[in-house]
């Protein structure tokens, strides 16, 4: 029986349990969840200010966690590889959780395709909400 391969992409910036909550989340439905982590570049363009967190350290901390099968580092997304090369079954769109993205920034995924997940935890600390705040403020993307 083939495998109901899943993707979720993000930017994965300033790690918290919102992040893991998603993640979990999107394994439970699928066989192998593939993570696609969201270069500074990519950042940069939609927020207008790197992450605080380096690419390398970002997609090694999303690398590690046992929910993941696959860690891939993308500019974007790339529906044709994503389905084509991946074999993608499902990607995942997450509803209000910072630095992944959403339903209306999958361009070019077949609707039948996307999976929205719901919201994960916020972060508890103050001194990381204070950051994800200030950062949403100044941008357009979630």
């Amino acid at each position: 029986m083939p495998q109901r391969i899943g993707y979720l992409t993000g930017v994965f910036d300033l790690f918290h349990v919102g992040h893991l909550d998603v993640l979990e989340r999107a394994k439970e439905k699928c066989d192998r969840l593939v993570v696609g982590v969201l270069t500074d570049d990519w950042a940069m363009d939609a927020w207008g200010t790197r992450p605080f967190v380096p690419l390398v350290e970002r997609a090694q901390i999303v690398e590690q966690l046992r929910c993941v099968d696959e860690m891939v580092v993308v500019e974007g997304v790339e529906p044709e590889w994503l389905i084509g090369v991946l074999g993608v079954r499902t990607v995942f769109a997450a509803s209000g959780t910072d630095g992944v993205l959403g339903v209306d920034e999958l361009d070019g995924i077949p609707a039948g395709l996307v999976s929205t997940l719901p919201a994960g935890r916020g972060s508890s600390s103050q001194i990381l909400r204070a950051a994800i705040d200030q950062r949403q403020s100044r941008s357009s993307v979630a």
